[in-house]
């Protein structure tokens, strides 16, 4: 009997590994199953299980391939894994190495996309009451794209053939693969911060639902719906529809009608702006005009209730009315003379001195009118009055008139 060989842990790992590599069956191999156990790690390497009703597989796919993935894979999904089958020495763990993944059929993204919709419809991220009109005259347009694809160069020719002063600001990322999702959220909240950013666009050329998945992922759906700014949607061609398109304010067919939408045609700008501009000029000469009708009036107001006009008026009245009364009082003292003429004349002809022309005296006696003889006696005096003057007398004989006939006589 042969003796027995004695290998270290090492050394036997070694050689089941170079065993699994020699194997053709082992290599080019096609596995179906369900992912779990799924972990991204930090250098772009995928860790994942792969399992069915029976079985269960640890699987590995580096970086380099992960990054040529069209979709995310996600917990739970059935896919089909195409790969090698090798030893983890270190582990002393049999393991899958992947180099690609897809879906098991396109069923099981579909669903996906589905029970997602439908979820994020439920809270409102669709509503259209929620979307926003996007600005007539943008400052800059964000675009959120590959920078190599042709999607960005479309964007441009329309833009700035429609008006060569168009500002774009393109944010570089990856529309596809590990790590696009991110790279999309990421580019949508910069733009956002930016002031001169008026509105943006997220946009991509078509391709399958793997192709397009970056855009139904539930981060890039809420940066989309929860962006302040607004989006418009152009992934892919016009058939295709994805979240992103839904939550956007704007769904466009393709990126160039993204473009032809967000950037208003120079010529028809420069026309509104000349009738906004002949509008306003008309509207501020009317305005001037009424300002100054306005104004005219106003002065014309002040001018009416200045106080030195106040006062020159009443000065006008109080020259009028003492005018109006030296007239009165010339007037009454007119009147007042001519009737006090009446008056005098009147007094004249009643006077008892008128008499004394016509050959009669007036006899007083101590100041009081003799009227009869019985009021004085002999050798009483008395005072006569003439036309002519007065002259005092005594009285040496007082005679007395006996009957009307006898005619008087002189004392």
């Amino acid at each position: 009997m042969a003796g027995k060989l004695t290998l270290t842990v090492s050394q036997l790992c070694e050689y089941i590994r170079r065993m699994l590599q020699l194997d053709p069956m082992l290599h080019g191999v096609e596995l179906k199953g369900e992912i779990s156990n799924l972990k991204f790690h930090q250098t772009g390497t995928i860790f994942f299980t792969l399992k069915d009703e029976n079985a269960a597989l640890n699987c590995v796919m580096y970086a380099s391939d992960a990054a040529r993935l069209q979709a995310a894979p996600f917990e739970g999904m059935r896919a089909v894994v195409s790969g090698s089958v090798g030893l983890y020495v270190k582990g002393g763990q049999m393991q899958f190495y992947a180099s690609s993944l897809r879906a098991e059929g396109v069923g099981v993204l579909y669903e996906r996309l589905l029970a997602l919709k439908a979820r994020l419809s439920k809270e409102g991220l669709f509503d259209a009451q929620r979307k926003r009109p996007l600005p007539p005259y943008p400052d800059t347009i964000g675009v959120v794209t590959s920078p190599t694809g042709a999607v960005i160069y479309d964007i441009m020719n329309v833009s700035l053939r429609r008006d060569p002063q168009t500002r774009i600001l393109l944010c570089p990322v990856r529309v596809q693969g590990i790590g696009a999702a991110d790279e999309v959220v990421q580019a949508i909240r910069l733009l956002e911060q930016i002031d001169s950013v008026s509105v943006i666009i997220v946009a991509r050329g078509g391709g399958s639902m793997e192709d397009l998945w970056t855009f139904n992922e539930e981060d890039v759906v809420r940066a989309v719906a929860a962006c302040k700014k607004p989006v418009v949607s152009a992934v892919g061609h016009e058939t295709d529809v994805t979240l992103c398109d839904l939550a956007a304010d704007l769904r466009a067919p393709t990126p160039s009608a993204a473009a032809e939408c967000v950037t208003p045609l120079r010529s028809e700008t420069l026309a509104e702006l000349a009738a906004m501009r002949e509008a306003l000029d008309g509207a501020l000469n009317w305005q001037m005009g009424q300002k100054q009708t306005s104004l005219r009036l106003l002065e014309a107001r002040l001018a009416a209730c200045r106080p030195l006009k106040r006062l020159e008026a009443e000065m006008d009245r109080l020259a009028q009315s003492r005018v109006l009364l030296r007239r009165a009082i010339d007037g009454r003292i007119s009147l007042a003379e001519t009737e006090l003429f009446q008056r005098r004349r009147e007094l004249e002809m009643l006077s008892p001195y008128r008499v004394l022309s016509r050959g009669y005296a007036i006899v007083t006696k101590e100041g009081q009118a003799v009227r009869s003889c019985e009021q004085v006696a002999d050798g009483d005096m008395v005072t006569i009055r003439f036309a002519s003057g007065m002259a005092d007398a005594k009285i040496l004989n007082i005679r007395e008139r006996h009957d009307a006939g006898d005619n008087d006589e002189t004392m």
